[in-house]
């Protein structure tokens, strides 16, 4: 009897590619990573050689970061501080993301909000009052991007370096 030969194709019925890409936030969210890049075998030279159908390389690798103290000044959300890793070019979507993988209390397509202190000096200096807890803080753009420097450990907004870190809040709410 004739074997099946389709154990010798050198592609398969489906299109790899395509599927990885329409599930890649899937697969983001499920391994608890950052970002995933697909490419090509045939875009990654030697490395590539290794790579058949249904047999991907995975290659895992780190990003320089420095961490940021995200404080959360709402009462009775069981949520605190959390030493948050920021990254070069992160954004508010990338770090709400990062910070949600991080706590527990904060459920997934909850929105969350940063804030920064509006004086970077005297603003984390003064006692928080409850009526207003958003006095003193700016709201941090979903446009504005972060940047770090690892030399001197610092994270920086624009040009305002965030020392006192930033304030976190989760809901609807929004700064006046």
């Amino acid at each position: 009897a004739m074997g099946d030969l389709s154990v010798l194709d050198t592609s398969l019925p489906w299109d790899e590619m395509k599927v990885l890409s329409e599930n890649i936030s899937y697969i983001v969210t499920t391994l608890g990573l950052e970002g995933v890049d697909l490419a090509l075998s045939s875009d990654l030279g030697e490395k590539g050689e290794d790579c058949r159908p249904g047999a991907p390389i995975i290659a895992f690798r780190t990003e320089p970061s420095v961490t940021l103290q995200l404080t959360n000044n709402q009462p009775f959300t069981g949520l605190f501080n959390t030493a948050c890793p920021i990254l070069q070019g992160d954004t508010v979507k990338n770090i709400t993301r990062r910070l949600a993988r991080m706590e527990r209390n904060i459920k997934e397509g909850t929105p969350v909000s940063l804030y920064r202190w509006t004086d970077p000096v005297m603003g984390p200096r003064t006692m928080p009052d409850m009526k207003t807890p958003l006095a003193g803080l700016s709201q941090v753009m979903e446009k504005e991007s972060f940047t770090i420097n690892l030399e001197q450990n610092i994270v920086k907004l624009g040009e305002l370096t965030l020392e006192a870190g930033l304030i976190f809040r989760v809901g609807q709410e929004t700064a006046a």
